[in-house]
């Protein structure tokens, strides 16, 4: 039978025991769909366990009495002095009563034998669970973390189902306005944050839950105490309990419960904000702006930016992003994520543009994540330095003058000369012969020969060789790379000629050109 985690309780689990095979197959019982319990989380260390219990606060764990490091007795111990609500099961291969009443006095709920039978797991949740959403003999409703973030992410289209959960039993709201608020904090919520805030807003109808490990979501009914002011309060709190500081985000207040993933939508865009001011520590919805920004940007950019990355003009790299930075934000502060997918485009447009230079060393990533730069400041940083490698990298393979050929792609517009040059680059270990490369084109070797010259301004073993130091500079600038590797790979079977070829053509040795271009 499938549960309706909307209308009844619908709670979490945490499994931990050092064999894989255990939690993996715990997990996989149909005890939990069964019983509505959500298996939230794994661990494989007593120490884990604990951090994971402290911070996500599961009803319910499920732990082996012998990890490592940390036993389960002794993560027992430690959390008998928390305000936590989890309820213990303890595992155990050992038949000793001595462990069953050492867990028991810890106040485990109960103490089952490996292997774990499904039947005697389910009985015992079973229990528990009634236990756990029975408030005085009352059914009451207690909603997960994961049914909260369908919530605050307008996934849940059932209205009464959602004024039934946010209304009803322990964790409830009024039925009438409320707001939403989201703290975000720079690394993983620290042991008790919650409960720092739970204290800090006592006596108000609220529901806090961690979203994830950074983030921290709540609901608040509308109240005589301002929203700002409960922010202000919860960073007070925060303070004086010596945790971590978060930036928090207020979203606008909306008339009923049902509505309130619109106020978490703005008070996201809200927290975008820290953009323009990264000292401050709360953004409300009245911070968004309304006015269509001013700025559409041109493939002129783009043009402009690809001049300097092609000239290595690190100078002028930089002035470009601090200009182009400066005209998207313009006289007033624009939407943040309007910054970001202009800053993408330009990033992607120089992709484009240099694709023929760059496209193979993955210098711009398929998933680039823009909105990691949370400043202006690191945004320009972050720009400037992407680019700026970008620059680096083309001067250290082709220099200005072939990177300008290559895309200009002159002697790829020649069908002849096309398949000549694949061939060329897609056999890098071989020892191309003028006879190879003739019969590919089916043209006699002495032709083929004034053809390529002809065509390319270039002899074909001249050019090979540009070639095979071109794809040597490349791999040269890999981390850790191994030059006689490289040598091999490219067909030299001893260092010697092949740092001599080298240094024809670049005027250093391999080693020296590693030393100069990973120093940058």
């Amino acid at each position: 039978m499938r549960y309706n985690a909307l209308m009844n309780p619908y709670l979490t689990a945490l499994l931990a025991d050092d064999e894989p095979a255990i939690t993996e197959g715990l997990a996989s019982l149909s005890v939990w769909e069964e019983l509505g319990i959500s298996v939230i989380a794994v661990a494989s260390t007593g120490q884990e366990a604990l951090e994971k219990i402290l911070a996500l606060k599961p009803d319910f764990a499920i732990m082996d009495i012998m990890m490592p490091g940390l036993t389960g007795l002794a993560v027992l111990e430690k959390l008998a002095d928390a305000a936590i609500d989890t309820d213990i099961i303890i595992l155990s291969g050992y038949g000793n009563f001595d462990y069953a009443r050492t867990a028991l006095r810890f106040q485990a709920k109960a103490y089952l034998l490996k292997p774990v039978d499904a039947d005697e797991l389910r009985e015992t949740l079973a229990s528990l669970r009634k236990r756990k959403i029975t408030d005085n003999g009352k059914e009451g409703i207690r909603i997960s973390r994961s049914t909260l973030n369908d919530l605050a992410e307008g996934k849940i289209l059932d209205s009464s189902a959602v004024m039934t959960m946010l209304t009803t039993g322990q964790e409830a709201l009024s039925t009438g306005a409320c707001f939403a608020m989201i703290m975000s904090f720079q690394s993983p919520i620290k042991e008790g944050t919650i409960s720092v805030l739970e204290k800090a807003t006592e006596g108000l109808k609220r529901i806090i839950w961690n979203k994830d490990q950074r983030i921290i979501r709540a609901i608040f009914s509308l109240s005589e105490k301002p929203p700002f002011q409960i922010a202000e309060e919860s960073l007070k709190a925060l303070s004086d309990s010596n945790l971590p500081f978060p930036k928090i985000a207020i979203g606008n207040v909306v008339d009923r419960p049902t509505a309130v993933s619109s106020s978490f939508s703005k008070a996201a865009v809200a927290l975008s904000y820290q953009l323009y001011d990264e000292n401050s520590r709360i953004f409300t919805s009245d911070m968004i702006a309304t006015t269509p920004p001013e700025y559409k940007p041109s493939e002129a950019d783009a043009e402009t930016l690809s001049e300097y990355i092609l000239s290595n003009d690190t100078e002028g790299i930089r002035a470009f992003c601090s200009s182009f930075i400066n005209k998207l934000l313009g006289a007033t502060m624009p939407p943040p994520n309007y910054v970001y997918s202009i800053t993408y485009w330009l990033v992607r447009e120089e992709g484009k543009i240099l694709d023929a230079l760059i496209g193979n060393a993955s210098l711009i990533p398929e998933a680039i994540d823009i909105t990691r730069y949370n400043t202006i400041s690191s945004l320009e940083d972050g720009l400037n330095s992407l680019f700026s490698d970008i620059a680096h990298y083309i001067d250290a393979v082709y220099g200005e003058k072939e990177a300008r050929k290559r895309l200009n792609g002159k002697e790829e517009d020649d069908s002849i000369i096309r398949k000549m040059i694949e061939y060329i680059d897609t056999h890098p270990e071989e020892q191309i012969r003028l006879e190879d490369i003739a019969d590919l084109v089916n043209l006699s070797p002495s032709y083929a020969a004034i053809y390529f010259r002809k065509k390319t301004d270039t002899t074909l073993r001249e050019f090979i060789l540009q070639r095979k130091m071109e794809d040597a500079r490349k791999r040269l600038l890999e981390k850790d790379a191994s030059v006689t590797d490289i040598a091999y790979v490219l067909g030299y079977h001893d260092y010697r000629s092949f740092s001599r070829a080298f240094k024809n053509i670049t005027g250093i040795t391999p080693s020296e050109f590693q030393e100069m271009n990973l120093k940058k």
